[in-house]
């Protein structure tokens, strides 16, 4: 009796392990002048679905606009795709831009979604954010979150479960 519970314990632990589809947030704050970027590891598998973006934007003088804002997205092969900016580009393929309510120089709260299903990424791997106006000023900033729905990301926790379940099956016998 002794063996199954350890064995259905270490299986419970596998399962749990393997990651779950789910939605992935990152939070990011990226500001001017024109060319600044930040990147995040994401390290996540599985297809991407919808992105939805929440942010403040803070224009405190130049010609800046909410929909100047860049992202890119990278998979594990290497290849990637970008979102939105102006005149700045991280040289990936091009998928789409920020509504026209983007347009604006206008201090305040922007939303947006946009899907990458069929855009050819493998994973997402690495995301990338930049104030994609040359000219921008460095009292810019954009600070907010978006989410990537349906991406498989390792939970920590659960592999440290698993290892744990892998000792106590490895207990010495008396």
């Amino acid at each position: 009796m002794k063996k199954f519970m350890l064995s259905a314990a270490g299986i419970a632990s596998v399962a749990i392990a393997g990651g779950a589809i789910a939605d992935t947030t990152i939070a990011f704050d990226i500001s001017g002048p024109g060319g600044n970027m930040v990147g995040y590891n994401v390290g996540a598998s599985g297809t991407a679905g919808v992105v939805t973006i929440d942010v403040d934007f803070t224009n405190a003088g130049g010609w800046t606009w909410a929909g100047d804002l860049l992202i890119g997205f990278v998979d594990s092969n290497g290849y990637g795709v970008e979102f939105g900016g102006y005149d700045q580009s991280f040289g990936f393929d091009f998928i789409g831009d920020f509504s026209s309510g983007w347009d604006s120089s206008a201090s305040g709260s922007y939303s947006a979604s946009f899907d990458l299903t069929g855009v050819g990424l493998a994973d997402i791997e690495q995301v990338f954010v930049m104030d994609g106006y040359s000219s921008g000023a460095s009292t810019d900033n954009w600070n907010g979150s978006m989410t990537i729905a349906g991406v498989d990301v390792p939970a920590p926790g659960a592999l440290a479960l698993l290892g744990l379940a892998g000792l106590a099956g490895r207990r010495r016998r008396r």
